[in-house]
């Protein structure tokens, strides 16, 4: 079995004279990223890969994963089908992987690989959906394969 955590990156600033990818988190970004890191970390202990940088450096003490973070550029503004390829390229040796990155992306994701495409998953920033799929490697996700176990965000762990 694998699980996939897909979490949504924490609240940024509104805007960087640098663009988009150079937001900083804010405050209430690095408060939620270490209360959601705690939670995942309760709930599955230490995963086995990771992938994404700002949100991810938080959440990687927290959940005491100590391997290098795999920076994915092609999750950035990513599509369904991008966000596939993705999932199905991480290594078998990862029975629990976290990808953190940003919606409508994640939200599309995490409703199609549950099969319920029209069926919304809400994920605000710091959100996380955990997926559960009764495979042995990666490469066989697909969509409807999964298990939606379950919903979470920093205002339903607090």
């Amino acid at each position: 079995m694998k699980t996939l955590l897909i979490l949504r990156h924490a609240k940024t600033q509104a805007d960087a004279p640098a663009g988009d990818r150079a937001r900083e988190l804010t405050k209430r970004g690095h408060r939620n990223a270490a209360a959601m890191g705690a939670y995942i970390h309760n709930l599955i202990g230490t995963p086995d890969a990771m992938r994404a940088r700002q949100t991810a450096e938080i959440v990687a003490p927290a959940v005491d994963f100590a391997d290098p973070l795999t920076v994915e550029p092609l999750i950035y503004n990513a599509d369904l089908t991008t966000l596939l390829v993705v999932v199905r390229r991480i290594p078998d040796e990862a029975q629990t992987a976290i990808i953190v990155g940003h919606n409508p992306g994640f939200e599309e994701l995490a409703a199609a690989l549950t099969g319920n495409p029209e069926h919304e998953v809400r994920l605000p920033t710091s959100g996380l959906a955990v997926l559960e799929f009764d495979v042995e490697r990666w490469e066989s996700v697909r969509a409807g394969g999964g298990r939606l176990r379950g919903v979470a965000t920093p205002r339903t762990i607090a």
